[in-house]
């Protein structure tokens, strides 16, 4: 979930008065949380049976990992994740079985205390390792999303509550209570600067629209832009990137509208000093990812066809993409100048430095479950998947 902002000052806010925001955007679209698709949680095994009938998918034989429950309250599943070091660090959240059990209402989770956790998978040896506990004191919100920073440490998010940052050698966390609420993607910016999007709770001036911060390692905001939507939206920005070869900044994000309408999932450009250049409506830009080796990438769908977009041509990765049930949920760059792109369905494509591709299904294990973030692992493949906590590995066709 994301949200953004406009112009290049530095804006202020109230922590009181940004949860109240956060709590209002909620309700105002719960569904739109996520992408808006939060029906479609349930329709998955559709999607990934179209997957496979529709183009040639091999048949893979998975191997699931799952970790022990870590509430007795809640039901908690595996997030967003990123790699470094042979461990896969994800976060583990209640959000989504939570909401289910709350009459469809985003703020579940906050009904009862619970751990925040972040989760650790070994790679080479495909075994589930001790989480990092960063949790606070009173905490309520799962974990969204991580960051694997180069200076060893993980940035992680919570949405309802605050950033922080683990050292995994030591167990130190860092609180970065000044940034406020709302925050929910992150991605590596310019030097050792992090950006970070907030989906809701944005500037004093409309404190219903999401921005986009760049901020320290140590967690000190450096600059905070607010997005400008079309009339009669709310921008929540999703995922953020650094496009080094244009000098900007691209977002994706939900478009909530204010009164009746369809969410959409328009793209927002934005030059570094927080000037937004341009929005995108069509086609539609589901996922936006940095390849140091390559340079931006972008997850983008124009009818039923899903291709990954980068600076040296495009690859179609899916012509009978299913929109209505499906969504590109991460896209993670390779050490070789490839990437690997995560649909919800656990439809993951390979893509090589050349352009070849190739993809895989993952099995449906559970009705409601999601794929999260797929990574790679030497001839492998290892995914985040959201129904309990599991990471599901394969090898590579």
């Amino acid at each position: 979930m994301c949200l953004r902002a406009t112009g290049g000052r530095q804006l202020r806010h109230n922590p009181a008065r940004r949860k109240q925001s956060v709590i209002n955007a909620s309700e105002s679209s719960p569904a739109a949380l996520c992408g808006g698709l939060a029906t479609a949680l349930l329709r998955i095994a559709v999607a990934a049976l179209a997957g496979c009938t529709a183009q040639h998918t091999p048949q893979v034989t998975p191997r699931i990992h799952t970790a022990q429950p870590v509430s007795g309250s809640e039901d908690y599943c595996a997030w967003y994740g990123d790699a470094r070091d042979g461990v896969l660090y994800f976060g583990q959240a209640a959000f989504w079985a939570a909401k289910r059990a709350h009459a469809g209402d985003p703020r579940g989770d906050l009904a009862a205390p619970g751990p925040q956790l972040i989760g650790r998978f070994d790679l080479q040896r495909e075994r589930m390792l001790p989480p990092l506990d960063v949790t606070a004191p009173g905490a309520r919100s799962g974990v969204w999303d991580v960051h694997a920073h180069r200076n060893g440490r993980v940035y992680y998010t919570t949405f309802f509550e605050e950033m922080g940052a683990v050292d995994p050698a030591t167990g130190d966390v860092s609180r970065f209570r000044g940034l406020g609420l709302g925050l929910n993607e992150i991605a590596a910016g310019e030097g050792d600067t992090l950006l970070v999007t907030r989906y809701g709770a944005g500037p004093r001036e409309d404190p219903q629209q999401g921005s986009l911060l760049v901020i320290s390692p140590e967690g000190v905001l450096l600059e905070e832009h607010a997005l400008t939507p079309p009339a009669g939206y709310t921008a929540a920005p999703k995922t953020p990137a650094l496009d080094t070869a244009s000098a900007t900044y691209w977002l994706t994000a939900d478009l909530l509208p204010r009164g009746a309408g369809a969410v959409r999932n328009d793209a927002f450009v934005l030059s570094l000093d927080g000037v937004q250049r341009r929005r995108i409506e069509t086609p539609e830009i589901q996922f936006v990812a940095s390849n140091p080796q390559v340079g931006l990438l972008r997850a983008e769908r124009s009818g039923s066809e899903l291709d990954l977009v980068r600076p040296v041509g495009s690859v179609v990765l899916d012509t009978d993409f299913a929109a209505a049930f499906d969504f590109t949920q991460d896209v993670k760059p390779t050490p070789d100048g490839g990437a690997v792109v995560t649909q919800w369905s656990g439809l993951v494509h390979r893509v090589a430095a050349d352009g070849s591709s190739s993809r895989l299904q993952l099995p449906n294990l559970q009705q409601g479950g999601l794929y999260y973030t797929a990574v790679l692992a030497d001839d492998r493949i290892c995914a985040t998947y959201c129904a309990g906590v599991r990471v599901v590995c394969t090898r590579i066709p």
